[in-house]
């Protein structure tokens, strides 16, 4: 008689843990449903913030801030979340930045190789 009450009270042990998961699980698929429309601002697993683009079964088009678009799995999308980009254009310190600021501009010069395996021409350097 001990054996049976063990084993029921085992059962509706996992029942009740499994259930709980379970719920978290749905929560979190019927996130991901609101999230999935053209247009919304998401973020995936792996922390990528993107806008929908386009939907076309499993695949989920996002494009990036940047502009560029990539190809996620629909699992891969969590929720829907805002792209948290600075509008003040301030920097942490307080500093803003203006056109009379000396900054290299993209293009203006050339990138100095800081490799240890290559050498400025492209040539790989000897391991001595």
């Amino acid at each position: 008689m001990e054996m049976i009450i063990l084993i029921v009270m085992m059962v509706l042990l996992f029942w009740f843990m499994s259930r709980g998961a379970r719920k978290t699980q749905q929560r979190q698929i019927e996130q991901r449903n609101e999230a999935l429309v053209v247009g919304n601002n998401v973020v995936t697993q792996a922390g990528f913030l993107g806008r929908v683009v386009d939907i076309d079964g499993d695949a989920v088009t996002l494009e990036s801030p940047s502009g560029e678009e990539s190809v996620w799995l629909r699992t891969a999308i969590v929720a829907q979340m805002d792209i948290p980009l600075g509008d003040s254009g301030e920097d942490t310190d307080g500093y803003v930045a203006d056109e009379s600021d000396d900054l290299p501009q993209p293009g203006s010069g050339r990138i100095t190789n800081t490799s240890p395996f290559v050498d400025d021409d492209g040539n790989p350097t000897s391991q001595k």
